[in-house]
């Protein structure tokens, strides 16, 4: 049996590697069009790799109930541990590898897969493919290929710098796949809201996402201002909520809080203000504060009073960004859209053509930040390798 696998990212590796083990006397090809494996996996976790997220529950991804027949049964730490990848919780509930290296976590599947015979080409792309029979002919670039089975695993269009370009969307289209419409996913984002004075700023905050008037989600965490726009972990996860809405209409409000994490009061403001210093220094950057104080339409003086502070308090409780678009895909951590699910079978296998599947980013699933998208891209390897 000869096995193409497109993309060697998390999927493809995971997969390869697997499915070797499991039908060694098969052929395994696993291609990518970049010069080496596993990028996009060295840069995950700011180079520490966050694998996969111990507490994950499927309501974070897009399309739970798809997400839960895929990875239900995925145990992470038995599987990476297989590997040869054993791991440890940071940062609360973020599971990655002891060593705390995405270097070598692909260093490791990379040597895994070649002491197996894996087939490991590199430098070339796939241009499209077509049944013949009960087998795929591939065509690249450089030359066609005819296999039994093919695993598309090429990701969606963020990072393209790390491999994923969405190029063969098109292609599965024209072969009968729905695509769901592709956006930037855990990215930055654009605002209407004047705020280069406040490039550069970070604080930790309650941000609060409603999409028409609607709240839709909460977050804590920290946020930092660019020229034009919103960053941080906490508006990547809003970012890719607004994008999953289809909304153009989102706000997201930003909440200064005291040192139990709770809405600074105006009565917090005005004993502040009593001892003569000014009050809003206490708990933001003296640029946000002068933010603020322009938005409550107070001038800072050296003592408030009770009615001011809370013209304060009112505008520190929800300071309102409103949404203008997404930064591009080169600054997204992953796609919004792609190959529907609907085209999917339970074992990732296509229902429109006969030994063809899909995993990982290249599918319309989609989950916050945290390990959570690793563990959907190995978790689908897992998947496919053990109905293979």
């Amino acid at each position: 049996m000869k096995i193409a696998i497109i993309g060697a990212g998390a999927s493809g590796l995971v997969s390869a590697i697997k499915i070797k083990e499991k039908h060694p006397e098969s052929e395994i090809f696993l291609f990518d069009r970049l010069d080496a494996v596993g990028k996009k996996i060295k840069a995950t976790g700011n180079g520490k790799c966050n694998i996969g997220n111990v507490h994950a529950q499927f309501d974070g991804y897009s399309h739970i109930d798809f997400v839960k027949k895929i990875i239900g049964d995925y145990q992470q730490e038995e599987a990476l541990l297989e590997l040869g990848i054993p791991t440890k919780v940071m940062n609360h509930d973020g599971l990655y590898p002891v060593s705390e290296s995405a270097n070598n976590v692909v260093q490791i599947l990379e040597k895994r897969a070649i002491q197996l015979g894996v087939n490991i080409i590199l430098t070339t792309r796939l241009l499209d493919y077509i049944l013949v029979n009960n087998q795929i002919e591939l065509h690249f670039d450089k030359y066609h290929l005819l296999v039994d089975k093919a695993l598309f695993c090429v990701g969606g269009k963020s990072n393209p710098n790390l491999g994923s370009d969405g190029s063969l969307f098109d292609v599965f289209a024209r072969h009968g796949y729905q695509i769901t419409l592709t956006q930037p996913g855990l990215c930055p984002i654009r605002i209407k809201e004047n705020v280069t004075s406040l490039f550069g700023q970070r604080f930790h905050t309650l941000a609060s996402l409603f999409i028409d008037g609607a709240l839709i989600k909460e977050e804590y965490g920290e946020v930092m201002f660019k020229k034009d726009g919103l960053s941080g972990i906490v508006i990547m996860n809003l970012s890719s909520l607004i994008a999953r809405n289809k909304a153009m209409k989102a706000t997201i409000y930003l909440a200064v809080l005291n040192q139990n994490r709770e809405i600074v009061s105006a009565k917090e403001i005005f004993e502040l203000s009593k001892k003569g210093v000014d009050p809003l220094l206490a708990f933001v950057t003296s640029e946000i504060a002068k933010y603020i104080y322009h938005l409550a339409g107070v001038k800072p003086e050296q003592k408030l009073s009770y009615e001011q502070c809370e013209k304060i308090a009112k505008a520190s409780s929800a300071l309102p960004f409103t949404f203008n678009n997404f930064y591009d895909y080169e600054f997204s951590q992953v796609t919004i859209g792609g190959v529907a699910v609907e085209n999917l079978n339970d074992d990732l296998s296509s229902k429109i053509e006969k030994n063809i599947y899909f995993l990982g980013e290249v599918i319309d699933v989609v989950g916050p930040c945290g390990g959570y998208n690793l563990r959907w891209a190995i978790g689908c390897a897992m998947r496919v390798a053990a109905n293979i």
